[in-house]
């Protein structure tokens, strides 16, 4: 079992007593009194189509995962380079051995290919994705059926992950994206702790009120949110991380002020808020396009990817008062929303991406952010567009899993404003 130092407990008890009263708004990512509208109107029968849709696809998701095993970074089949399985470990995707060279090293790149050897059991990239959305799926289940086994199922997973000695991850990323040949972990596998706040950190907030949430496990995650914080911020390739200009500083942004929401350090979240704007001036160009992303082979998902990251940035900072990312205009004027309205066109797949990109599975990714782009604002500017998704289109596998994701994210997670009745107000 892990032991606290007394200053660190004296620190964890102090943020507690002064964190919970400053903030108001429970959640960093999500709107209390959204879902709560719609865990009442699913209790009374009265929920929309799509938000029943949405929510019989997380029960069978969350049914599915009580009988999944528990996961450890301690499963996976490689050592890392420092000798510890309690170190998490990835390879970089988009990387491939050098057939023209001894033994394929060093590895060479190949933008938008990815090398299946990334996505084995191996390594920790698949096993981190597939335990967050795990946790995420099982504590949302608890909150909207009150059904006790599922954030039972959650603690576990997350006592396994975080706590428990034999199985417990050490809270770094050294050996993240790395490259055989090249480089045992790099800047760019920062971007894989992204879950750990928009999927961890609104779960560990709300199992808080779980009955198998106790003091202890609350303070072990308070301990280990706040040393993973701590190399995010001093360590060389958390560093690093934060100063690139494409979507990964808006990840790095996003991720810091998540945990930093979660951990009662809202100070810590404004810098990030000018941090992004700062990037901002050279992300976008004059109609909204971004010219970073554009560049990259599967370009529409990159795109979509940078704003999924400023937009859930700019959710934490209105959360908590730390900055406004949704008013931000560049020297050019140009605004998050003028980079919404650039992509919301191509949000339903039928108007065609004039930019070269191997994918264009997620169109409808773009849904959640323009419904909460208008949620924010009290604006109507998207709501057209939202109201005529067409959530019942034949798709399947990458298509599939985007329009489930995105069904989800737009009408269990949130409420759509032309969804909210006179008589059922949202509450701001």
């Amino acid at each position: 079992m892990m032991k606290l130092s007394i200053r660190s407990a004296m620190v964890f008890l102090l943020g507690i007593a002064i964190s919970l009263p400053l903030f108001a708004q429970p959640y960093a990512f999500l709107n209390a009194s959204e879902l709560a509208l719609n865990k009442t109107r699913l209790q009374q029968q009265q929920a929309p189509a799509p938000t029943q849709q949405a929510w019989k696809a997380l029960k069978r998701e969350a049914d599915r995962a009580l009988t999944a095993p528990l996961l450890s970074v301690t499963d996976k089949g490689l050592t890392p380079p420092g000798g510890s399985k309690h170190d998490y470990l990835s390879l970089s995707a988009y990387w491939w051995p050098d057939d023209s060279a001894p033994g394929g090293l060093p590895w060479v790149r190949r933008d938008g290919q990815i090398n299946p050897a990334s996505k084995n059991n191996d390594s920790d990239g698949v096993r981190l994705a597939t335990f967050t959305a795990r946790v995420q799926t099982l504590t949302l289940a608890w909150y909207f059926s009150g059904d006790e086994r599922y954030a039972s199922r959650a603690i576990a997973l997350i006592r396994h992950w975080f706590i428990d000695p034999a199985t417990r991850m050490n809270p770094n990323l050294n050996y993240a994206q790395g490259v055989p040949g090249r480089a045992d972990g790099r800047r760019s596998g920062v971007l894989d702790g992204r879950y750990f706040a928009t999927r961890l950190v609104d779960s560990l907030l709300m199992l808080r009120s779980a009955p198998g949430w106790h003091a202890q496990d609350e303070q072990q995650m308070q301990q280990w949110m706040s040393e993973y914080l701590h190399w995010l911020q001093t360590s060389r390739l958390g560093k690093s991380e934060a100063q690139a200009q494409n979507n990964h500083g808006s990840w790095y942004n996003a991720q810091v002020a998540g945990i930093a929401w979660y951990l009662g350090r809202k100070e810590e979240i404004k810098p990030m808020v000018e941090q992004a704007k700062s990037r901002m001036n050279s992300q976008f160009d004059a109609d909204g396009s971004q010219p970073k992303e554009l560049a990259r082979t599967r370009s529409f998902h990159y795109s979509v990817f940078n704003l999924q990251a400023l937009t859930a940035l700019a959710t934490v900072a209105q959360h908590s008062g730390e900055g406004d990312l949704w008013h931000y205009r560049t020297p050019q004027q140009v605004s998050l929303l003028t980079a919404l309205d650039f992509m919301a066109p191509f949000s339903s797949g039928d108007k065609t991406w004039p930019y070269r990109s191997l994918d264009h599975a997620g169109g409808v990714q773009m849904i959640p952010l323009l419904s909460l782009a208008d949620n924010q604002l009290n604006s109507d500017r998207y709501q057209a567009r939202i109201r005529q998704t067409g959530w019942d289109r034949p798709a399947s596998g990458q298509a599939r899993g985007a329009t489930i994701g995105a069904l989800r994210d737009t009408w269990l997670l949130a409420v759509p404003r032309f969804a909210v009745s006179p008589a059922s107000p949202r509450g701001e």
